[in-house]
């Protein structure tokens, strides 16, 4: 009897352990919800960017998961008109961001877009730009001229903002958007941080507005409360290389699949 009451003991301890860290016990948060990825590709486990890269039939499967449980793909045009109240966001928005603007968001992010008629916006490291592994400018307008993509700076160089001057912060907030508008000859209007939260402080922020931005994203986990409190980064759930689909099943309806 003892040994049974024990085994019962342990398993509650394992699925109290489980419930913890994943988060389905939470409720099903309402908002606008925006998820970041990197790479489309394949690497290895051992790969330090594995956390970061979404095979392409792993991500084909979460657009389909997003079209089933009813979500609308939206782009930055839906989300400035939103936010201006021009027009409101559909029941279930979802915004598709990929930092950095690597090659293989041309080779095998796009293909899949148009494939499923979905939306993203691709935060550029402008100094990266047709550099091995990047995209480049004529990639950049072509997907432009989709009408499915849209480009917002990641910084010029990727910078550390907080451990910048104010003048050195904004040479790379206002060089990115600069260039970013003169290759597309469309504003420029969403940011996001590069480091996520250990990239920037208070004193940063509001250089991001004052460069000339609507919109910041940050790495902060989460479905964001519509309408945007401005005071606050726009919040965005994280899908990782080798998750399952349940995992992805509890980020997009909780913000957050773990801990």
């Amino acid at each position: 009897m003892n040994a049974l009451i024990w085994t019962f003991a342990a398993l509650a301890a394992v699925l109290a352990a489980a419930g913890c860290r994943w988060q389905f016990w939470r409720p099903v948060k309402k908002g606008f919800l925006s998820l970041m990825y990197h790479h489309i590709g394949v690497t290895d486990k051992k790969d330090g960017q594995f956390p970061f890269t979404i095979p392409p039939q792993q991500f084909e499967m979460q657009l389909e998961m997003l079209k089933k449980h009813g979500f609308t793909f939206i782009g930055l045009r839906e989300l400035k008109a939103a936010a201006e109240q021009q027009k409101p966001l559909p029941q279930r928005p979802v915004l598709l961001t990929f930092d950095d603007g690597y090659a293989d968001h041309f080779d095998a992010l796009f293909p899949l877009l148009k494939k499923h008629g979905a939306k993203a916006l691709i935060f550029l490291i402008t100094d990266s730009v047709g550099k091995p592994g990047y995209l480049t400018w004529e990639q950049i307008r072509q997907m432009k001229q989709s009408d499915l993509v849209d480009f917002g700076s990641h910084t010029h160089t990727h910078a550390r903002l907080r451990k910048l001057s104010n003048e050195d912060a904004l040479k790379e907030l206002t060089l990115s958007k600069r260039l970013i508008e003169e290759n597309l000859q469309t504003p420029c209007e969403a940011f996001c941080y590069p480091f996520g939260s250990g990239g920037f402080d208070k004193r940063i922020r509001p250089l991001v507005f004052q460069a000339g931005y609507l919109f910041d994203f940050s790495t902060k986990p989460g479905v964001n409360p519509w309408p945007w409190n401005s005071a606050k980064t726009l919040l965005r759930a994280f899908p990782r290389g080798g998750e399952t689909p349940t995992d992805f099943y509890i980020q997009i309806t909780r913000g957050k699949s773990k801990f």
